[in-house]
């Protein structure tokens, strides 16, 4: 399954790349009501798209989208609803997905329940895994099934189905967690882009000390990693010290969670830089995550490479704050 990792993340690329800006919008429920003529990036509990999108990528709870997309979509949720017509492509992954819109390109779609519904037209090939499939659609190319039962009761212009046998339940969990580790990977991104979006100032110093002296802050990051488990451990061997070691518990996963995403922001950065291109912030970022993540994905090698880089973000964002402390120390003495 790492092709899909590989495949989604350079999609992601992909479609963000060409932007000059970007739309972002998250929360418990965001509800897109006026027309965005620009690649969206959108995540929360329950999402709606009730207004006219050039591109998106979108995660949720439940997704509905009941507005046309020019061009391509991506979504991941537990309850997906395409209502409209889209442009380009769509991949998606969720426990139920229907589609009801026309498709102008191709169609991926995972999930439990997966519908092509009557309304919906796909120009040209559809790739659908699941538990249940059903197709009362039009798929102009070859619709290919692979689920536990099929039901076709609209037209393709070839049909390969494979029925997926108890056996196969091994495959079915790791296709399980595939799609976790997928939606992991978006989380990640987009909480990468508030953060970069809300804290500018705090992620350019992180920065700074990244591309300082890279070497020298993975080593820092390394030793303080080491460090931060032995005082975690020694901190809640004792009863007083419990509430103390959970603290700490808690600040150093954070600070692992976001070490990778410091690092992806330098890493786009610096290959701007070498390319002597000019980019935004945000593209910077996608473009270090993306090549960061696929970095990750290689056999072995992969793990050393993401050992390196929370390594380097830890000791960074270690650096970051005893330089911040001082500042405000020397501004104290001042004072």
């Amino acid at each position: 399954m790492r092709w899909l990792y590989g495949l989604l993340l350079i999609s992601i690329l992909a479609a963000s790349s060409s932007a000059v800006a970007l739309e972002y919008m998250s929360g418990d429920v965001v509800s897109i009501d006026s027309p965005v003529e620009d690649d969206l990036f959108a995540g929360g509990n329950t999402v709606y798209v009730n207004a006219p999108v050039d591109s998106a990528v979108i995660v949720g709870g439940t997704v509905s989208i009941d507005a046309p997309i020019k061009e391509d979509l991506i979504v991941f949720g537990g309850n997906v609803e395409i209502n409209e017509d889209v442009g380009g492509k769509i991949v998606a992954a969720g426990g139920t997905i229907d589609l009801r819109g026309d498709v102008e390109r191709n169609v991926v779609m995972a999930g439990g329940t997966v519908r092509i519904l009557s309304s919906s037209e796909i120009g040209r090939d559809a790739a659908i895994s699941g538990g249940d499939v059903y197709n009362g659609g039009n798929v102009a190319g070859t619709l290919w099934v692979n689920a536990g039962s099929f039901e076709n009761a609209g037209t393709a212009g070839d049909v390969k189905y494979k029925m997926v046998e108890e056996e196969e339940a091994e495959e079915k969990a790791e296709a399980f967690i595939s799609t976790l580790s997928i939606l992991m990977i978006l989380g990640f991104l987009i909480v990468g882009i508030l953060i970069l979006k809300l804290f500018p100032r705090g992620v350019f110093t992180v920065d700074r000390e990244t591309r300082r002296s890279p070497t020298v802050k993975a080593l820092l990051g390394f030793g303080l990693i080491v460090a931060s488990v032995v005082l975690i451990v020694i901190s809640m061997i004792s009863v007083v010290g419990i509430p103390l070691g959970l603290l700490l518990l808690a600040l150093f996963v954070a600070a692992l969670l976001l070490a990778n995403l410091f690092v992806s922001f330098s890493l786009g950065r610096w290959i701007a830089s070498s390319l002597n291109r000019s980019l935004g912030d945000v593209p910077a970022f996608v473009l270090g995550y993306v090549i960061l993540s696929v970095l990750f994905l290689i056999p072995y090698a992969g793990s050393v490479i993401e050992l390196i880089s929370i390594s380097l973000g830890f000791g960074a964002m270690a650096s970051s704050l005893n330089e911040t402390r001082r500042e405000v120390g020397g501004e104290k003495s001042e004072g």
